[in-house]
């Protein structure tokens, strides 16, 4: 595929006969088996996926934990070293998400931000943007390339006894040895819904360790799955339920804090909250079993269209379709009955809040 980064692992992938394709300009392993097996896999078992493709950046410097205060929604002024701040965001002046984040305190000032992989360069930029404006002593680096990045995920996480088990959420460890191979960074953490972890190694012992892993059992699952099980646990996607037009409020995604001091944004979550919001994200279960809402399904209260899906499709828990999608906010309620247009036709959907699966 032309002008795609690939993956690190991309000839392992390649070795287990996955479908590759592209997603935000990388080329990855989109299924190995059937994605609806591998989301179940997860929600069932355990399940790795290669997330090599999220973006990694590393920011130190004397001033680099009062930089990113001033760029993070969260208090960043807090984070201990081994914490991280799991969601957070950076917001440009109009409080449009420029991306959502986890941030990493690895040292007094130190920082690694995971980011989303369509976003990498911006973040980038948006940072060094930002520094100079202040003229702050930092040094920005991109280790994307120079890494791997692994996430283990599932119900029976708890039987690998070769992870960290007691590792408290939102806090990693550097330097951990699993299966006799280095990481970088292991995290309890993930974004299926299920307990986790998400490990970051450098390229070679990425390979290492993802033959390691299925060697002991544990089955490959692509993004694809992945997609259905944020979707499942009701987690936004960058570029469909957020962008630099969405904010926080209208995207009812609580990863801000107005206790702490000023930061981008911060003025203009204010303001929306002061105003009120005409347009609210909302979470869709079908009623019935049958087509399935996808991304730019119109959403209908009787005759009147009153909004937009920005994600859609079937959920292996439900057995039916799901989706989320933004509504006018006077038609938001739970348990409220809309109507999803799908192929010319209207199909009725309940208003209900993630997750949709049995925890």
């Amino acid at each position: 595929m032309k002008n795609l980064i690939p993956s690190p692992l991309k000839e392992l992938h390649i070795a287990k006969k996955a479908e590759l394709g592209e997603f935000a300009g990388w080329e990855v392993a989109l299924s190995f088996t059937n994605s609806i097996d591998e989301s179940l896999t997860v929600r069932n078992e355990v399940g790795v996926f290669d997330v090599s493709h999220m973006g990694r950046i590393i920011v130190k410097g004397k001033d680099s934990k009062h930089l990113l205060d001033y760029l993070i929604t969260k208090n960043v002024l807090k984070l201990k070293p081994g914490k991280i701040i799991i969601p957070t965001a950076m917001l440009n002046e109009k409080g449009g998400f420029i991306d959502d984040l986890s941030l990493f305190m690895l040292e007094e000032d130190e920082f690694l931000i995971v980011c989303n992989a369509i976003n990498r360069i911006k973040i980038l930029n948006w940072i060094k943007e930002k520094s100079k404006l202040l003229n702050c002593n930092v040094e920005v680096n991109d280790i994307t390339l120079k890494t791997a990045m692994l996430a283990i995920q599932g119900r029976k996480i708890d039987k690998l006894e070769f992870l960290p088990l007691n590792l408290e959420r939102e806090s990693f460890l550097k330097d951990y040895e699993i299966l006799s191979i280095k990481t970088y960074i292991i995290s309890k953490s993930g974004w299926t819904g299920e307990n986790g972890f998400e490990i970051i190694t450098g390229v070679e012992e990425g390979k290492k360790l993802w033959l390691s892993l299925l060697n002991n059992g544990i089955k490959p699952c692509g993004i694809v799955s992945r997609d259905i099980l944020r979707l499942e646990a009701g987690f936004l996607l960058y570029g469909n339920e957020i962008n630099e037009e969405i904010d926080p409020i209208r995207a009812r995604y609580w990863i801000f804090s107005l206790k702490k001091g000023e930061y981008i944004g911060k003025k203009a979550i204010e303001e929306i909250i002061e105003e009120g919001v005409d347009v609210i994200r909302a979470c869709f279960v079908m009623k019935d079993k049958g087509p399935l809402p996808r991304k730019g399904s119109e959403v209908y209260a009787g005759k009147k269209m009153i909004g937009k899906i920005t994600s859609g499709g079937y959920s292996p828990s439900q057995g039916k379709g799901i989706a989320m999608g933004y509504i006018k906010a006077n038609y938001f309620y739970l348990g409220g009955i809309v109507q999803i247009k799908i192929r010319e036709v209207l199909y009725e959907a309940i208003i209900q809040e993630p997750p949709f699966f049995k925890k």
